[in-house]
């Protein structure tokens, strides 16, 4: 199918708007995270105080935005999965080509929400071999579901299973992982260097790399 922008965004919408990283990103609704919601009511979790869930209250634009997204994917992954995955990787190479930046993140706001929307996901990450994508989830379930199903994602993918608690150690069962530290507490692997450069990712590209198996983000 040749897509026209107007056509693949109505599929669902890629962003390239966020300053603070490279090339570009997809948001949802972060209100319909499964175990992101759960966390978000525990005090100390990883998602307690999500930055996501404050701006789509303060903003109505942005929250109506991600809320639509989120159902726009839903709806065409359960009905056409190779579609969505023609429409996104569309979006996903047009803003990489015309940045010069070939790295996309998945979930800027929101996770996963089915096996069947990760296995759509990869069909797009296949789609475009030449982009490093990054994937961080709380949806460890799904991960392991969908790897007993279909076995592991492409080498351009990285998933990382993110810890349940503030100054918890990796997720055990996944290479790949994410954790979060109180600023001047202990960090575990790579500490990620955008507090100390602007909140932006500078040069570094630590979370696309599967060289770096844990990252560890600054509470903030």
């Amino acid at each position: 199918m040749t897509w026209t922008v107007k056509a693949a965004t109505e599929v669902s919408r890629i962003s390239s708007g966020n300053s603070k990283m490279p090339g570009s990103t997809f948001s949802t609704d972060a209100f319909a995270c499964k175990v992101g919601s759960k966390l978000a009511k525990v005090e100390g979790s990883v998602c307690s105080g999500c930055y996501a869930r404050k701006l789509q209250k303060l903003r109505p634009s942005v929250d109506k935005g991600w809320r639509n997204n989120y159902l726009k994917a839903t709806d065409m992954i359960a009905n056409n999965p190779e579609k969505w995955a023609d429409a996104v990787s569309f979006q996903i190479k047009r803003i990489a080509n015309k940045s010069g930046e070939m790295f996309h993140r998945w979930f800027d706001s929101g996770d996963l929400d089915s096996v069947d929307m990760l296995r759509a996901i990869v069909i797009a990450c296949e789609k475009t071999p030449e982009i490093r994508h990054w994937l961080p989830t709380r949806e460890a379930k799904i991960v392991k579901l969908y790897r007993k199903q279909y076995g592991n994602e492409p080498s351009n993918l990285v998933i990382r299973v993110s810890s349940t608690m503030i100054g918890d150690a990796p997720m055990r069962g996944h290479t790949l992982t994410s954790t979060v530290h109180r600023k001047g507490e202990h960090q575990h692997g790579h500490e990620c260097p955008a507090p100390k450069q602007g909140n932006n990712c500078g040069d570094c590209r630590a979370c696309w790399s599967t060289k770096v198996l844990n990252i560890s983000y600054t509470k903030h």
